[in-house]
């Protein structure tokens, strides 16, 4: 964004007297010096809120942005006690608790991104370990001596060991994803475990083994209701 032209006319309510300004900051310090006219006790207590509001929200805010002037809570605590005494109506006390919603609002929705974010990794790897299930089930390749040649399989199988053992360690987004995952997680041990050309009856074991678990229908149905939670 470029600065404002020197030569423009400021914006409507902006200050144009840098030395009242800092006349007002340094009233900040002496709330027991406020005024009584209710015009300039309404600008200092947006001056006072917007020094509530950034240090409440510190930890989230580039230095560079915060004010050079670092109250200390004990004057927060004072100012605040004289503009509660000073402005009707509690304007202080709203304007935190909104401050506040709008914190426990940002967490809430963070946690709900995170929680969205968790189901799409299990759900891609419980469909991308069906695809897996369902190439393993087509006729491959020959290899030497009438082997059959699995070593894509392999790999695949490989790099989703990896993603399940990350899985494990975050938690499961629902409760019945890590038993799935336990069985799916053995079955691809097995054939990461075996050559790239792999005898014919090996290759109808680990078949048979998908199928009596139903692994890639299981697989397939919490793909499925992973992607419908998060959607």
């Amino acid at each position: 964004m470029l600065p404002p032209d020197s030569n423009s006319n400021p914006p409507s309510g902006a200050s144009v007297d840098p030395e009242r300004d800092a006349q007002q900051f340094d009233l900040l310090e002496r709330p027991e010096a406020w005024p009584e006219d209710p015009a300039l006790q309404a600008e200092l207590a947006q001056l006072l809120e917007l020094s509530l509001a950034l240090h409440a929200h510190a930890p989230d805010l580039s230095p560079a942005i915060l004010p050079a002037r670092r109250w200390n809570a004990p004057w927060l605590a004072a100012a605040a006690a004289a503009l509660l005494a000073l402005v009707p109506g509690g304007f202080v006390v709203h304007r935190l608790r909104a401050i506040q919603a709008q914190s426990q609002d940002r967490a809430r929705l963070d946690g709900e991104a995170q929680k969205r974010a968790q189901a799409r990794l299990w759900g891609d790897f419980f469909h991308q370990t069906s695809a897996l299930l369902k190439d393993f089930e087509r006729r491959p390749p020959i290899c030497s001596k009438d082997m059959e040649d699995r070593n894509n399989e392999r790999l695949a199988a490989v790099v989703l060991l990896q993603a399940s053992h990350q899985l494990a360690a975050s938690g499961a987004p629902v409760p019945e994803a890590e038993g799935v995952r336990n069985d799916l997680h053995a079955w691809l041990s097995e054939l990461a475990l075996e050559d790239g050309c792999l005898q014919p009856a090996r290759a109808e074991e680990l078949r048979q083994w998908a199928s009596t678990h139903n692994l890639s229908e299981e697989a397939d149905r919490l793909g499925e209701l992973l992607a419908k939670g998060r959607s």
